[in-house]
């Protein structure tokens, strides 16, 4: 297959880490050459999309509309170098785009509990506390996966690809492609990345131990990641995405002083004439999908999600010109108690949310702001009834 294609990945420039993206080579306009948004199609794409599909539509109302963004203008005062940025090759760009939102970020705290914070503060924005692996927890989460491993037949697609590939997922519910929608991709690459370098200092830390140390009838469908478990980097990495692709397509404009972006109005129900959000309830089933496969129990997607939940939610308070964010809490003893389960409401089980965060986005480059604006204008334009 050629090595994994380099979009994704905190090392992904050289194709050693794409971590996100189909491993099948890159076609000669240098995009991925089976990246099924706006791409080439295939039949294990399409299966996965079908499964996914099934398990997110439930009642299917064909008179409702996506949320359609409100009427922007292409006025936005734009950095000077923006135009100068914008005409580079990509690697150069994502290079660029990488530094700004890093240093967003202060290096992770290594101490339990560990803290995401940011870098102009610093805020907490995300706190997780370690896992106690008694006798009792372990069987409680080994039944979950018992339980969730009748789903691996209907689910293998889903599962097989989501090992590189996320954003085809995402791309089956928006018209995101490199050709209509670059900026939207050039974030939500970015923030792939960043998520990757955010999580894995969080699981050496932690050591979280695989499902197999404990039984050998787990039986993983797919090879079995070497790093710690805890938390599960598909959820951190597809919450995220969700939580920002979800403000990109939302009603809301955002202004400088307006009220805060909160990334829990997304389990709210929709509104009238419009589809429930997909977004949540797609990044859930990739996560879960990991339980399924055998290599993840619950808590470390539940873990996982409130960290997406809260990077996303400051990546889009921040580009968004919002002055506060909100802060995250895994609630760990309870969280062992319960199955990760798409359809609940991930807002107000175990994980906690406090708001008022300072952001300081006035500290924020204006690169990062400018992005933000044409990925909302590309949205604006993809959810267009």
């Amino acid at each position: 297959m050629g090595v994994l294609n380099g979009k994704n990945g905190k090392n992904g420039k050289n194709g050693k880490n794409g971590k996100n993206f189909v491993g099948a080579g890159i076609d000669r306009s240098g995009k991925p050459s089976n990246y099924h948004a706006g791409g080439e199609s295939g039949t294990d794409i399409s299966v996965a999309l079908m499964t996914t599909l099934e398990g997110l539509g439930q009642a299917w109302a064909t008179g409702s509309k996506h949320p359609v963004t409100e009427p922007e203008s292409d006025d936005h005062d734009y950095d000077p170098n923006f135009h100068y940025f914008e005409r580079q090759e990509p690697f150069f760009r994502d290079y660029i785009v990488d530094y700004e939102i890093d240093r967003l970020f202060s290096p992770v705290s290594l101490a339990n509990p560990i803290q995401i914070k940011t870098r102009m503060g610093p805020e907490t924005l995300c706190e997780l506390h370690r896992p106690v692996w008694n006798a009792d927890n372990i069987r409680i989460q080994l039944n979950f996966i018992k339980s969730a491993v009748f789903l691996r037949d209907e689910r293998l697609d889903e599962i097989v690809i989501q090992q590189t590939d996320i954003l085809s997922f995402f791309g089956g519910l928006y018209d995101i492609d490199y050709d209509r929608t670059p900026w939207t991709l050039t974030l939500l690459d970015a923030v792939l990345r960043l998520c990757t370098y955010l999580e894995m200092p969080v699981k050496r830390y932690f050591s979280g131990p695989r499902p197999t140390r404990y039984s050998a009838f787990v039986q993983p469908m797919i090879p079995i990641p070497t790093h710690g478990t805890y938390p599960s980097g598909h959820a951190v990495e597809a919450f995220a995405v969700a939580t920002v692709l979800f403000a990109l397509t939302t009603v809301t404009k955002f202004a400088t002083n307006a009220t805060p972006f909160d990334a829990t109005v997304a389990f709210q129900p929709p509104g009238a004439g419009t589809e429930p959000s997909l977004l949540m309830r797609l990044a859930a089933r990739i996560a879960q999908n990991r339980t399924a496969a055998g290599v993840h129990f619950p808590v470390d997607s539940f873990a996982g999600a409130a960290m997406g939940l809260a990077i996303g939610e400051y990546i889009v308070n921040a580009l968004g010109g919002q002055e506060k964010t909100g802060h995250y809490e895994l609630n760990v003893p309870d969280a062992f108690e319960s199955d990760f389960d798409y359809s609940l409401d991930l807002a107000s089980n175990h994980i906690s949310r406090t708001p008022g965060k300072p952001v300081a986005a006035s500290s924020v480059d204006r690169l990062l702001k400018d992005i933000w604006h044409r990925a909302r204008l590309e949205m604006k334009a993809a959810t267009r009834a």
